[in-house]
């Protein structure tokens, strides 16, 4: 009988068939995490945009004249602890505030989806406070 060694390693093609499937995996799994990347941010920004409006009817129940209200006063009493980046508040309708989102990374569409409450105008999202 004759004793033959093998050699220990991979062989060329072992490494490319290897290569080939990480390759096609990866193609695959980075579009789906950058579409949960910007689904966090829009529950991010849909988050902030209520706390707002939470703050909005905080601030209404202590204030009935809403009219002038700005994202100032609401910090400056404690209502927010932050101001939150590209949400601002039209306080021009007598009747209403609307809570808007003007920034350019994701659209109004994409932050419906996250919250049915959203309304869209134009490219822009925005929530209402009626008093």
């Amino acid at each position: 009988m004759k004793n033959t060694k093998f050699k220990e390693g991979f062989t060329v093609v072992e490494v490319l068939i290897v290569l080939g499937i990480i390759s096609i995996l990866a193609s695959i799994a980075i579009p789906s995490v950058t579409g949960l990347i910007n689904q966090a941010k829009a529950t991010k920004i849909v988050t902030e945009m209520q706390n707002v409006q939470v703050a909005v009817m905080n601030y209404g129940i202590y204030n009935p004249d809403l009219k002038g209200l700005e994202m100032e006063d609401l910090l400056s009493d404690g209502y927010l602890t932050s101001q939150p980046e590209n949400i601002e508040i039209d306080s021009t309708n007598p009747l209403e505030i609307r809570i808007e989102y003007n920034g350019t990374t994701l659209s109004a569409t994409e932050l419906k989806k996250i919250n049915n409450n959203i309304l869209i105008d134009n490219d822009t999202a925005y929530l209402v406070v009626k008093y």
